[in-house]
């Protein structure tokens, strides 16, 4: 057994393996069965004015080119960093989902528009200073993530945001 699969049995073990239905794999965060049981369950739609949900939708720009020219190993990584900076953007109240591939999402349940745009802004912010750490990567390593925002209210158009981390 090499040791990264060893690592990884160690850490899991014990672990319940119905959390997988909620949860992807690869970044130990939410998945898109999460969002869609959460936005059919437990979202109450009837009262959504006094009960705002916001969501912060990004994707990975050109990840096809960081698998490319640096491996699937190396796009994994990049991936797991980029939940990691969910994670803490969204804090104890939001919600980190991976809903495909390098599409993220993060669900902001009680949320309003402002309040998205401060979460988005923390994202970006963390995006600049926080390091990708990326084992057995040569050369500059540049990860960008466009950022939308969209409120359950039709009234409200998104802004979009990109920025770069070198």
């Amino acid at each position: 057994m090499a040791y990264e699969d060893l690592l990884h049995f160690l850490q899991n073990v014990g672990k319940d393996p119905s959390r997988l239905i909620f949860e992807d794999e690869l970044t130990g965060i939410y998945n898109r069965r999460f969002l869609l049981n959460y936005l059919q369950y437990k979202v109450p739609w009837d009262s959504i004015e006094n009960h705002p949900v916001s969501l912060l939708m990004m994707d990975v720009d050109h990840f096809k080119q960081i698998n490319d020219t640096h491996g699937h190993e190396t796009g994994d990584q990049a991936l797991v960093w980029v939940a990691s900076l969910l994670r803490e953007a969204a804090g104890d109240s939001g919600h980190p989902i991976r809903y495909a591939g390098d599409e993220f999402i993060i669900l902001l349940p009680r949320v309003d528009k402002q309040g998205a745009i401060q979460v988005g802004e923390r994202l970006l912010e963390l995006v600049h200073t926080k390091p990708v750490l990326l084992q057995e990567t040569e050369g500059e390593f540049s990860i960008t993530l466009s950022i939308r925002d969209r409120f359950c209210s039709s009234r409200c158009p998104g802004r979009q945001r990109s920025h770069s981390h070198r």
